[in-house]
């Protein structure tokens, strides 16, 4: 049975949908919802930002905080009440070090599909919070439901 599901929130294609089908499970199982946004300062220098600009921190910061937000509101318009959780670090680290604080049964994500040179050179969000979760990962990939663990 699953009592606390934990969303991760980003600006992905799959975010509505991500929201959508936690929102089935938690109103299923009369779960406990929280969302979390993990505002990663390494993703800057994945990016090649020359200088850290402490305004082009603050505007990405607030950025990951609003996705969050609009999270919140969108699973309250759809009447599914949710507790918020903004961090920062290493998204797959943060997000399984949350999940094994409150105890989630269930870590929900997007998965957003990339070339195969570029799955290469990148590492698999998806794939690194199943090896790192401390509970089931479910995966939502352009419209269909992927189970893993």
């Amino acid at each position: 049975m699953l009592e606390i599901i934990l969303v991760a929130v980003d600006a992905s294609d799959q975010k509505q949908a991500v929201l959508r089908h936690a929102a089935e499970m938690t109103r299923h199982f009369g779960a406990d919802l929280h969302l979390v946004s993990v505002f990663d300062l390494n993703q800057l220098w994945e990016a090649r930002v020359p200088e850290p600009v402490p305004e082009i921190f603050e505007s990405l910061e607030a950025e990951s905080k609003k996705l969050l937000q609009e999270a919140q509101q969108q699973l309250s318009e759809w009447g599914v009440l949710s507790k918020c959780h903004f961090l920062k670090g290493a998204v797959i680290e943060q997000i399984a070090l949350l999940a094994e604080r409150i105890n989630a049964d269930l870590v929900v994500t997007g998965h957003r599909y990339v070339s195969g040179l570029r799955r290469l050179l990148e590492s698999s969000a998806a794939k690194g919070l199943i090896d790192k979760s401390p509970c089931s990962v479910m995966i939502v990939k352009e419209g269909k439901v992927v189970l893993d663990r």
